[in-house]
């Protein structure tokens, strides 16, 4: 007997990830981090392979949901990162430099725990990154 999608998801209780909005928050995350781009122009794209080592460890690599990196083009030599870590229901933010696959943490943004407000701060975790690398922390 086949079952239709519609009687599975009646039947089936969501997630926290799906209740919570995160799954929705970081379906979007490419869609604004491209809206940002074509906006401001910035440099800023999403890493597709995940990092080897967050500070020299490989510890966290599981738990990161998404790696943006910016390449300044006036201040050339390095990468810039913007990642973001999910661990016990809250994503944090945090800025590194990205280099060879591994990155080091220059700071730690405030985290992300109402996923509905996820766009916004988003935002603000972007404009933290193109501060920091025009800064050269």
């Amino acid at each position: 007997m086949k079952t239709d999608l519609s009687d599975r998801t009646k039947n089936e209780s969501l997630t926290w990830e799906e209740q919570s909005g995160l799954l929705a928050f970081l379906s979007g995350v490419q869609e604004e981090v491209s809206r940002f781009e074509m906006t401001f122009r910035l440099g800023i794209s999403n890493l597709v392979v995940p990092p080897q080592e967050i500070d020299g460890s490989t510890k966290h690599i599981t738990s990161v949901a998404f790696v943006l990196i910016r390449n300044n083009e006036l201040l050339s030599g390095r990468t810039y990162c913007l990642y973001s870590l999910l661990s016990d229901k809250e994503l944090s933010g945090h800025i590194g430099i990205y280099y060879n696959g591994e990155i080091e943490t220059l700071k730690t943004l405030s985290p992300l725990r109402d996923f509905s407000r996820g766009r916004a701060v988003l935002y603000d975790w972007l404009r933290v990154l193109v501060k920091a690398s025009c800064d050269k922390l």
